[in-house]
């Protein structure tokens, strides 16, 4: 970690330690207000790239239940629901420039929760398993009550980056695998998180690593970096049913290339049009420490520059290279494209959707 990021951290750091009695409000799921997305809500997960024909409101015969990464670089260890807070203007930002890419094919379902601060990763006292164990308490409770009044029995699948990916483990190990909702469960989308694969045969009882296109029941995950990326120094928080823990980035995990989706290590190239930028009218938007919701408008586009290579590398993530690969990288500090895991593949997932569809 270099010195600004240790900067950034010390400066969202919470002061006090993990206590119950400072939690937020806890969410009711029965009030649209505590859905980012929904579909009897009008949001940024409804919108298309630029110069794309906007796309029917009409129920549709496929779900994913989506869950969001961190938008809270608050100094509590847990953020609010609250849709004039900056932290959900993020989730609409991920909405639009994540969830957006399903919107074509299912019905989108994404809670608001109290989601963990950024800082909790980081934190080695137990503060931050607690906040996680808070957040995860709401995306469980929001499942269950997007199956008994939303569902209606449709196939769905669970759709995740970052934090959310985190949760989204747990929640297939509670309530999906081995479980009578594998029938409707088609496949997992855990982008953005470790996957390791010695913990698979546990967490995802009778679904399988995915190694094609068109695999049902089965996991998908990736991370991204540019050629050359590596963390073998560092760990992240995991979630196991016996205890929290703290695994290597750097080992074995469930991996695809979203090109081929396989685990193959060859280098493939794409000159399709699969990458969307994302565009905001306010900086402020994008702005970690901000507190209030900023109004900004956001849109979605193609990226002019298409061209990029692909391949899962040795360390277990892909690694990208390319022109369009040098154009983003310079808005990342080390390579690391960990903001970037679904916007660079953004049409790609859209069209591997329907494939996983046609196969149920």
């Amino acid at each position: 970690m270099n010195d600004q990021s240790k900067k950034f951290l010390n400066s969202i750091k919470p002061i006090e330690p993990f206590n119950v009695s400072n939690l937020p409000p806890e969410p009711s799921y029965s009030a649209l207000y505590s859905w980012v997305a929904h579909p009897e809500i009008d949001g940024y997960h409804q919108i298309v790239p630029k110069g794309e024909n906007s796309i029917s409101k009409s129920m549709k015969d496929i779900d994913v239940f989506f869950i969001h990464p961190t938008g809270f670089f608050g100094k509590n260890w847990n953020g609010p629901v609250d849709r004039n807070h900056a932290c959900f203007q993020r989730s609409e930002i991920y909405m639009a420039s994540q969830a957006s890419s399903f919107y074509e094919s299912c019905n989108i379902y994404a809670p608001e929760y109290r989601q963990a601060t950024y800082y909790s990763f980081f934190d080695l006292e137990g503060n931050g398993y607690q906040a996680q164990d808070v957040a995860y308490s709401d995306i469980e409770r929001a499942f269950d009550y997007y199956m008994e009044h939303h569902n209606s029995g449709r196939p769905f699948f669970i759709a995740s980056h970052s934090q959310g990916s985190l949760h989204a483990q747990r929640l297939i190990y509670n309530l999906i695998a081995g479980k009578e909702l594998t029938n409707q469960f088609i496949a997992a989308y855990l982008i953005g998180y470790i996957v390791p694969l010695k913990h698979f045969d546990l967490l995802f009882t009778g679904l399988k690593n995915s190694n094609s296109l068109n695999d049902t029941q089965s996991i998908i995950s990736w991370g991204a970096g540019v050629e050359g990326f590596t963390r073998p120094r560092a760990h992240a928080m995991y979630w196991t049913p016996d205890e929290w823990i703290r695994e290597a980035m750097e080992q074995p995990l469930v991996c695809q290339n979203p090109i081929t989706w396989n685990s193959s290590n060859e280098w493939v190239t794409n000159t399709n049009q699969i990458s969307i930028r994302l565009k905001s009218s306010e900086i402020k938007a994008l702005d970690y420490y901000a507190t209030q919701h900023a109004q900004s408008k956001i849109s979605i586009e193609y990226t002019d520059v298409t061209e990029m290579e692909v391949r899962v590398s040795p360390n277990h993530m892909i690694e990208l290279r390319g022109p369009l690969i040098d154009k983003v990288s310079k808005l990342t500090a080390n390579g690391d494209l960990h903001n970037f895991d679904i916007q660079l593949f953004w049409k790609a997932i859209r069209n591997n959707i329907k494939d996983r569809i046609a196969s149920i």
